[in-house]
């Protein structure tokens, strides 16, 4: 039988049913069956400590700090939700809700993470250095850069970490870590190792109000102040030393008795010697700032002005042109230069406190000369006026007022002393109940200075 090879021919070139490519999910049994899978899977329960460990997970692989690691998760889940189905994307939503709050998890899998591990290594191994420096009389130079690589590391878990791990890690064994960091540090003689050791605390510092008190109460405030007096030239360091006391100083607690008889006038002199007349080295003039500060954080322990030691410096010295000038300059802002620990609120600006002090004797107010005496009350002025009832601030600026008044020269030239009058008025006229304590040193400042206030 002969084939017809035109016939083939023609047949093959017919134009043939296209397939469609489009899935037809109502018709596609496969489909229906996937999707309707999906929908039925029940969602997982997942926990906080699940998520944690994501994003503990994220960071030991990644390097992100702690709180970047939960950024980046909120913000993966944030891209995938738009390119999954939505069947998927209802299990992803319970991670996301997590991510909302601060991750509630049980010690136990805080110690078992990475940089817990990596705190106890280093806290250990620190405290051999410590060990080994008191049963030596001499430096291993050699040393020198594994102890750095150490503390580098600590300085940087202390930053970036989960501020729950670190602060679980620092209190064990009653903060005997940090003991030991501070007892190291009293025999380390080398800059380079002392430097970051400074950094260490500082970090502590802000992780745990604790760590501050510690601090506080150790050898480490009068070893910094030795080193300071020891190094009056050397910027850097003056630097690096003085911005740790301030963090110590800053929570206003009254210093241990031993301390209290090391650091009388003589080293607020000091201070103010390097505020005044700063070294030559100082050549970017950074000193008399961070030393204004360290006076202002140092003065916050000392309730009674008959006992301040800051006082008593003031009087001794002939002169503090720089240091009035700032701090006016600094109560003008209203700026508080020493409180940076989050963990512990300011309850008074130092720089209206250091004021109300110094105005608090005739001798140290007569540091102020008469137009900067000026220029204080119309900031005075201006803070009354703009404050209302209840503010705690308010008591403060009408008790600087007071000491002005009774500790100046005042009563000669009065200077804005009809908008004083204004501003007792109309704070004696508030009718709220939280007005009364301002109300009554009103009623004191008019009764004790009847001439000025009455007439």
């Amino acid at each position: 039988e002969i084939t017809n090879n035109d016939d083939m021919t023609a047949s093959e070139n017919e134009p043939q049913p296209k397939e469609s490519s489009a899935k037809e999910p109502t018709s596609d049994p496969d489909t229906i069956a996937e999707s309707h899978n999906l929908n039925d899977v029940p969602l997982s329960k997942i926990e906080p400590q699940d998520v944690y460990q994501v994003v503990d997970a994220i960071r030991t692989n990644t390097s992100l700090s702690h709180e970047m690691a939960c950024v980046a998760l909120r913000v993966v889940l944030s891209e995938l939700e738009p390119l999954l189905p939505q069947p998927i994307v209802k299990h992803l939503e319970p991670i996301a809700v997590h991510l909302t709050a601060p991750l509630d998890v049980p010690d136990a899998l805080l110690a078992q993470t990475h940089d817990a591990q990596r705190l106890r290594v280093i806290f250990n191994g620190l405290s051999e250095c410590k060990n080994d420096s008191e049963q030596r009389t001499w430096m291993l130079h050699e040393d020198e850069a594994d102890i750095s690589r150490y503390l580098s590391e600590l300085i940087s878990i202390l930053t970036h970490a989960d501020p729950k791990i670190c602060r679980n890690e620092m209190a064990v064994d009653h903060y005997q870590s940090v003991i030991n960091l501070v007892l190291y540090y009293q025999m380390e003689t080398r800059w380079s190792i002392r430097k970051l050791l400074l950094e260490a605390f500082k970090a502590m510092c802000h992780l745990d109000y604790t760590t501050v008190d510690i601090l506080l109460g150790s050898v480490l405030p009068l070893e910094i102040v030795q080193d300071m007096i020891s190094n009056a030239r050397n910027v850097e360091k003056l630097q690096e030393l003085a911005n740790m006391l301030i963090i110590v100083f800053s929570i206003g607690r009254r210093m241990p008795i031993n301390q209290q008889e090391h650091l009388r006038s003589d080293f607020i002199i000091f201070l103010l010697n390097i505020i005044e007349t700063p070294p030559d080295t100082d050549v970017h003039g950074v000193l008399p700032d961070t030393m204004i500060n360290l006076i202002l954080s140092f003065n916050l322990q000392f309730d009674n002005f008959t006992e301040n030691v800051v006082l008593e410096a003031m009087e001794q010295i002939k002169t503090a042109k720089t240091f009035t000038e700032k701090i006016l300059v600094l109560i003008n802002r209203e700026e508080d230069p020493v409180h940076t620990l989050k963990h512990t609120p300011a309850h008074i600006n130092p720089v209206l406190k250091m004021l109300v002090d110094l105005f608090s004797r005739p001798e140290t107010a007569s540091i102020f000369y008469s137009n900067d005496q000026s220029v204080l009350i119309d900031i005075l002025v201006r803070q009354l006026s703009d404050l209302s009832a209840g503010e705690p601030i308010r008591k403060w600026y009408l008790e600087l007022c007071r000491k002005i008044v009774r500790n100046t020269s005042y009563a000669e030239h009065q200077h804005r002393k009809q908008d004083l009058m204004k501003i007792f008025t109309r704070i004696f006229c508030e009718e709220t109940e939280c007005s009364a304590g301002d109300q009554q040193i009103v009623r004191e400042i008019a009764n004790e200075f009847p001439q000025i206030f009455k007439a």
